[in-house]
């Protein structure tokens, strides 16, 4: 669990980058060091013996290219949050967390659809600890995402509250 969590910091590091930039080429450079660097963990705690290898990263390699596609529609919800913060409505604030949410059901869909993959392949623990890591590390990933993204409003609340002390106006 030491390796993973090392490892996490590597790729939390790549996320907050890949968060900041701005066109598709930047995310896909991101998602290929991350894919790299998580590569490294999930090979590190399957153990997989030789027979299952082959197997277990063709159908990983499919798995990475579905995920990549949920990751960067993602990130492109980020972008479009930060470019509407300052003027979010109620209707561009459901479009964007219900398009959010569908983002989440892809990863759940995905999960189902490849958990079963692998485990013909590999076996159920080991298909079950892929999913596992692979929930472990988009948790991490999440958190550190949503660390450096503002809650709907706040930003009006610290405003209100910075011309409230401007003023004098600040209730303690």
């Amino acid at each position: 669990m030491k390796k993973i969590i090392i490892s996490l910091f590597t790729i939390l590091f790549v996320t907050g980058f890949a968060y900041s930039q701005q066109d598709n080429t930047d995310i896909d450079i991101v998602q290929s060091v991350f894919g790299r660097s998580k590569r490294i963990i999930i090979d590190q705690n399957m153990q997989l013996n030789e027979n299952q290898k082959k197997s277990f990263w063709c159908i990983y390699d499919q798995y990475e290219e579905k995920r990549k596609t949920i990751e960067k529609e993602g990130f492109m919800l980020l972008k479009e949050y930060a470019g509407n913060y300052q003027t979010l409505d109620g209707t561009k604030a459901h479009k964007l967390i219900v398009n959010f949410m569908k983002s989440m059901d892809g990863y759940n869909t995905l999960h189902e659809v490849y958990f079963r993959k692998m485990e013909k392949v590999i076996g159920g623990l080991k298909a079950a600890t892929f999913i596992q890591l692979e929930t472990y590390i988009q948790t991490a990933v999440q958190a550190n995402l949503q660390s450096q993204v503002p809650v709907v409003g706040e930003l009006e609340r610290l405003d209100r509250q910075n011309t409230e002390r401007e003023t004098g106006t600040l209730k303690q």
